[in-house]
């Protein structure tokens, strides 16, 4: 597994005497610390900067050999020293507090061998927040890694004006339900494109802000002996996620996963000891539900045929409803008509009723084609409007106008919505600074190009919502199957399932993913309306279906997702399957009266 991207996390470790179940005994702590730890322990590749003792105590002796400990010499005596007790219920009461010297700590001694070749650094809850200030001032003038903050109780409550200008000034921005309070009191807290904000809220999980799009991320459940460094595992677990490529949603998920092992001993002891094989699962587990399960015979079955098949390959985009090869404006259009790829089908009494169809420029056309030519002729009559201020712009009869039919009608089921997002994405990407031809320019001068234009669409309106990427991994193949080759695909080191709703059907009626749960079953048989958190089960485990498909298949994303694409033609919604006409036939389970997931979402 990838450590990603490096991280610095700046701050400073503390010397706690503890009282709990005993005698008194003294440990390592501190913000800072706990959060490179974390960050190191979920895959992360951290360093710390912060003051260190000269000679290092046995109690830090540990965390030094995991964590890169840099910073200027000090004497023990001149770290913080917290006296804490442990109550029955877990919960910490600190009894005194002595901050040593940890005010003098000073940008002026963060050398720049640290910070060189970091993507992230994160400044702690260092002393005042104005100290916190100089520190990310005087980073941004020296390199142009993205910067992290977070915060504390006092200092919220004495400065809370103080901590909002902190929050604006850094890319990523940590703080608990309290906190909040203090700081926003019942305001929305102000998010810009670009920027994301975690809030922690104990048992009842985290919102992640995406600019302004919230969601609650779970908890991973546990058994807490001590709540110390809960949130500081938060933040050291989402700085390894983000660095290593997750969506920031799941990014969260691994740092509530580093939390939920860190409460289960007191202090650092269970930090210090776990695995990231022991996170990774606990992650996995809070996205599995036991009632939908991945067939791994059957994925072994399938991967042996398909590894066999000459005529599976990846799709080149290019045809009649796609831009012409060597169009200049082709990377507006597959930035703009992919964001819409979703919702073609209307329900009726509850029920799936009917896909999308509609005759487009005389041609009888189903959603995704329709939703494709309709960018088409937008670009070849205005490719301005493709652009993100034209798509800001938009009114809504231009909209309209975008996916007129050729009877006058407008046949997506959700037209608001395709309008918001337009207008939506336009804004973010505007406000961003970039054009899409930018931003896949960068990309392709990068290491990962794929990484690099995903981790921008994760603040971008229409492909930001989906923790599972479906659209933008669908951009990044897009863009690199054209002919023209606008990114380099064998550089992308991360490039995962494009979970839709053609490639869950065939995972249910194949076998690949089985329902066990009869009530479940039974509403996906009867093409039911679901609960979002059915639909989830289904999409995790066929996510998790396609990627070991992947691995036994040998075969690339790219091919796996246009077999299943094909095979919307073979085994159609409305009609009977074609089984003669498909390859894995011969081991399929043919649980045919198995449908997709009946959700209405943005995601696909």
């Amino acid at each position: 597994m990838s450590a990603g991207l490096p991280i610095v996390v700046v701050g400073g470790a503390s010397v706690d005497r503890i009282r709990a179940d005993g005698e008194p005994r003294t440990i390592a702590g501190g913000a800072a610390l706990y959060t490179a730890l974390a960050a190191r322990r979920a895959g992360g590749n951290a360093r710390f900067f912060g003051f260190r003792p000269d000679p290092l105590p046995e109690i830090f002796s540990q965390a030094a050999q995991l964590v890169p400990w840099v910073g200027p010499a000090c004497e023990k005596q001149d770290l913080p020293h917290f006296e804490i007790v442990y109550e029955d219920d877990g919960n910490a009461r600190l009894v005194s507090a002595d901050w040593g010297t940890e005010e003098t700590l000073d940008p002026s001694m963060l050398d720049d061998s640290v910070l060189e070749g970091c993507a992230l650094v994160h400044i702690a809850a260092i002393h005042a927040p104005e100290l916190q200030m100089r520190f990310v001032q005087n980073i941004r003038s020296r390199c142009d890694a993205k910067i992290s903050a977070g915060t504390y109780g006092y200092m919220a409550r004495r400065a809370p004006d103080t901590v909002r200008a902190l929050m604006e000034s850094v890319d990523l921005f940590f703080l608990n339900e309290f906190e909040v309070q203090l700081v926003f009191g019942d305001e929305r807290p102000p998010v810009r494109p670009g920027q994301i904000l975690v809030v922690t809220r104990g048992a009842r999980g985290a919102d992640v802000w995406q600019g302004d799009h919230c969601t609650r991320v779970p908890i991973c459940p546990s058994t807490p002996v001590d709540l110390t460094g809960a949130g500081d595992s938060v933040c050291g677990g989402t700085l390894a996620g983000i660095a290593r490529g997750l969506h920031p949603t799941e990014a969260v998920l691994l740092g509530s996963a580093v939390a939920a092992s860190t409460i289960e001993a007191p202090g650092m002891e269970a930090l210090l000891e776990t695995s990231i094989d022991q996170l990774e699962e606990r992650r996995r587990q809070v996205r599995r539900d036991p009632r939908v399960q991945v067939n791994r015979v059957q994925v072994r079955k399938m991967g042996q045929v398909i590894s066999e098949l000459e005529s599976v390959k990846s799709f080149s985009f290019t045809g009649p409803h796609f831009p012409d090869v060597g169009d200049p404006h082709a990377i507006d259009y597959f930035f703009a008509a992919i964001l819409h790829q979703f919702g073609f089908w209307s329900p009726a009494n509850g029920v799936y009723a009917r896909p999308t169809w509609t005759t487009f420029e005389g041609q009888r056309l189903k959603g995704s084609d329709y939703c494709f030519a309709a960018f088409k002729r937008v670009l070849e009559r205005d490719p301005a409007q493709l652009l993100p201020r034209g798509q800001s712009s938009l009114r809504w009869d231009d909209t309209r106008s975008l996916f007129l039919a050729d009877d006058g009608s407008v046949p997506m089921p959700v037209l608001a919505t395709h309008h918001a997002l337009a207008r939506g994405y336009g804004r973010d990407l505007w406000e961003l600074g970039y054009t899409p031809t930018q931003l896949v320019k960068e990309a392709q001068a990068s290491d990962d190009p794929g990484a690099t234009l995903i981790s921008v669409l994760d603040h971008v309106t229409g492909y930001r919502e989906d923790p599972l990427r479906k659209k933008a991994m669908l951009l990044v193949l897009a863009l690199g199957q054209r002919p023209e080759g606008f990114l380099d695909l064998s550089r992308c080191k991360q490039l995962g399932p494009v979970v839709d709703y053609h490639i869950m059907r065939s995972c249910l009626r194949t076998g690949l993913v089985e329902v066990g749960d009869e009530e479940l079953r039974e509403r996906i048989v009867g093409r039911r309306l679901l609960e979002p958190s059915d639909e989830k089960a289904v999409r995790a485990a066929c996510f998790e279906a396609v990627e070991a498909l992947m691995e036994a298949s040998g075969r690339d994303i790219g091919a796996i997702d246009y077999f299943f694409f094909g095979a919307r033609k073979r085994c159609p919604e409305m009609e009977q399957p074609d089984c003669g006409r498909c390859p894995v036939d011969p081991v399929c389970k043919h649980d045919m009266a198995m449908f997709q997931p009946v959700l209405r979402t943005t995601f696909y």
